[in-house]
């Protein structure tokens, strides 16, 4: 393909990339502002200047043919270096300025990055944050998001990661609830208890504590479930039964004494724990706004 004709095909393969991303040629149109049949005569052209089928095409389904699974990834790094180059901009203007888009659960981003989030907009006027709260796992590159924090064990490997702090899940009942109920001392009383669930499935009412060499599996029932942190504290808090929380929401009501921790020489397995990370995509030209508020929260949570 000569030079002219590769750089006119250079929008038709950012089109490829949006497609596969989106997953269909009506949900690429609405994100480009374009119909899809505009859409779809851009990657039948992409096709006939490569001389090969990119989409296989049926009437439930779409995905990638074997060509155009290189294709894709070459043209997704095509478009990333594009971003980059967008980026470098920012980098010669002395004042620090722009947007970072920040993704984060939302009890993490409530309890623990507000407050840093807050003191960064303060510090630095001139940059924007833009907070987008969710539950679920962000792909950074893919859903235009600059830091990702999240609670996981494995970092996407094509990402730089930054060690935050280690969240626990503690066991908690309200004091009232041990005095009518009696006390826990064992894993296995928990099934003579009623107990505040998560309600994500049956596996969330299945727990595993561990101490030393030791393992429990306990099934606990309850007549409230509620997968939001603060609504469960605050059942637990009324009496309603014995709960999981993170270490991070409980720990002000364990200090007041609204709660008691319970079985605290032994931990129990849980999805909502272990190392809180930040990731952000590796490039050779990191805006100086975003090195900025990595620090701040690296820092940050380094006092905390």
């Amino acid at each position: 393909m000569n030079t002219n004709k590769l750089i006119a095909s250079l929008p038709d393969m950012a089109i490829l990339v949006t497609v596969v991303e989106e997953g269909s040629f009506s949900a690429a149109g609405r994100k480009l502002a374009i119909t899809p049949s505009a859409v779809s005569r851009q990657i039948a052209r992409l096709e006939q200047n490569l001389a090969v089928k990119l989409i296989e095409r049926t009437t439930r389904k779409m995905q990638l043919s074997e060509a155009g699974k290189p294709v894709y990834e070459l043209c997704r790094t095509m478009l990333n270096a594009a971003r980059e180059v967008a980026e470098v901009t920012h980098l010669s203007n002395t004042d620090l300025q722009g947007t970072i888009r920040i993704a984060a659960p939302k009890a993490v981003a409530k309890h623990l990055l507000e407050p840093l989030l807050v003191s960064f907009a303060q510090r630095h006027p001139q940059i924007s944050l833009h907070i987008k709260v969710t539950d679920y796992i962000v792909d950074p590159i893919h859903n235009e998001v600059d830091v990702l924090v999240s609670l996981t064990q494995h970092p996407n490997l094509g990402l730089i990661a930054k060690d935050l702090t280690q969240v626990k899940t503690l066991l908690c009942a309200s004091p009232c609830y041990i005095a009518q109920h009696g006390e826990l001392n064992t894993p296995q009383a928990l099934t003579k208890h009623c107990c505040i669930t998560l309600g994500e499935g049956a596996d969330s009412e299945v727990l595993q504590f561990f101490k030393e060499r030791q393992k429990a599996v306990v099934e606990v029932k309850g007549r409230y479930c509620v997968n939001h942190s603060e609504m469960r504290l605050n059942a637990i808090k009324q009496g309603l039964g014995i709960g999981l929380l993170p270490d991070f929401i409980a720990r002000d009501a364990i200090r007041s004494g609204e709660l008691v921790e319970l079985l605290p020489d032994w931990s129990v397995k849980h999805n909502y724990q272990g190392t809180l990370r930040l990731q952000y995509a590796q490039s050779k030209y990191t805006p100086e706004r975003l090195k900025l508020l990595v620090k701040h929260l690296v820092d940050g949570f380094s006092l905390t």
